[in-house]
């Protein structure tokens, strides 16, 4: 019994410093009353979710340090739906995110759950070798292989919605169908959207966040004409801001640019949450990240992408926490939100059937939101093109 007590004691202290550490590092919000505020808020339907666990029986896991080859690509995680009678009788479309490097589908949950009570379809799995609990540790390498992960789950969702009685029967449109992820994931993602022989052609709008860039050229962008959005944070040190996401408009005429003022690379991840108690959560990114791909990255392995004749810089060499991790970030939960709202607004406007929704979100994107919050800044397409080619006069 004291035993008993004791312990319920030891919790209650913990949950108590748990509640007043949300308090004092609580997010600022948005301006009450706002476009910002308003977007947070919407919820255009309940949402429901389902575990899914897949295996792609068409391709092998690769050998991976001394865990040798097996059949097969497991992929587990979940899928975000909106649910109630009206649902039912609509066809919304699918999105589906990919993690970063050593992390896990939980880091798109926030944004899963967000798009879902929009009218969007979100799914989420772990690939196999880049999880955070992948046999024989994380191997960025594997990455060539998730854009087909990735395009085996769309298969598997939209077979589901053409089988009666399946939770997910009539709800996914085939025709609005986008991308979007963190990180590696972002890189994914951006591999999706453009590369000529592992992208997908169903996919018809992407969003990287955070995600290296450094090495695609111009040439590779000119592959497919298609909605892109490029999400970036000026303190990122994993993939730094100023190689990766500045320059991306350049590069890509129908890129948009969505820049957070003192944005960390680890806060775009959902469970960075519980770390916003620290002046930059890339003290923790930078760790894990280091510490797994020890090794990995000594050989070069762009060749397992392309060449120049595709638009990959073999000679980019990734920067990884080379600089030092600046302090006073934005608050972790502060920056997804943002990073939510420009999701959903990105997305409303690239793949609404709704031509009312699409034109408030774009005029939100374009005008608003960089207005309304001090920290940031949006680059349209027209925007980014008048830059590349010197201003006006």
């Amino acid at each position: 019994m004291k035993a008993l007590r004791i312990i319920f004691f030891v919790l209650l202290v913990v949950a108590l410093v748990l509640a007043g550490m949300s308090l004092v590092f609580a997010p600022k919000g948005f301006p009450e009353g706002s476009k910002t505020d308003q977007r947070a808020a919407l919820r255009d339907y309940p949402v429901q979710s389902e575990s899914i666990d897949l295996r792609d029986e068409s391709r092998v896991t690769q050998a991976n340090k001394d865990v040798p080859e097996k059949a097969g690509r497991a992929l587990a995680g979940f899928v975000f739906f909106p649910h109630s009678e009206t649902a039912s009788q609509k066809r919304f479309p699918l999105v589906i995110y990919s993690h970063g490097f050593s992390s896990s589908h939980k880091g798109g949950e926030y944004l899963g759950r967000y798009l879902a009570g929009l009218g969007f379809v979100v799914a989420m799995v772990d690939f196999p070798l880049t999880n955070m609990y992948a046999e024989g540790g994380p191997f960025v390498k594997d990455v060539v292989n998730q854009p087909a992960d990735v395009s085996f789950l769309i298969d598997t969702l939209l077979e589901r919605s053409q089988r009666e009685g399946d939770v997910l029967s009539g709800l996914i449109d085939p025709e609005r169908i986008g991308a979007m992820g963190v990180s590696l994931g972002g890189f994914t993602s951006t591999l999706l959207a453009y590369h000529p022989t592992m992208g997908d052609p169903r996919v018809d709008a992407a969003i990287s966040i955070a995600g290296p860039s450094s090495l695609f050229t111009e040439r590779f962008f000119a592959s497919r004409s298609l909605p892109f959005m490029m999400i970036g944070g000026t303190y990122d040190v994993l993939v730094p801001y100023e190689t990766n996401a500045a320059p991306i408009q350049s590069k890509a005429p129908d890129a948009w640019l969505l820049s957070i003022e003192g944005g960390a690379h680890t806060a775009f991840s959902g469970p960075a949450a519980a770390f916003r108690f620290l002046d930059n959560v890339d003290v923790i990114g930078c760790w894990a990240v280091l510490r797994n791909t020890e090794g990995d990255l000594d050989e070069p392995w762009y060749d397992l992408l392309g060449d120049e004749s595709i638009g990959i810089n073999q000679k980019d060499r990734p920067v990884l926490c080379e600089d030092p991790v600046p302090e006073n970030a934005m608050n972790v939960v502060q920056q997804q939100w943002i990073t939510q709202v420009a999701v959903g607004a990105f997305f409303e406007m690239t793949l609404s059937s709704d031509p009312q929704k699409q034109g408030l979100a774009r005029e939100f994107l374009a005008n608003s939101f960089a207005s309304e919050i001090a920290e940031v800044q949006v680059s349209t397409p027209a925007d980014g093109l008048i830059s590349a080619l010197g201003g006006t006069e």
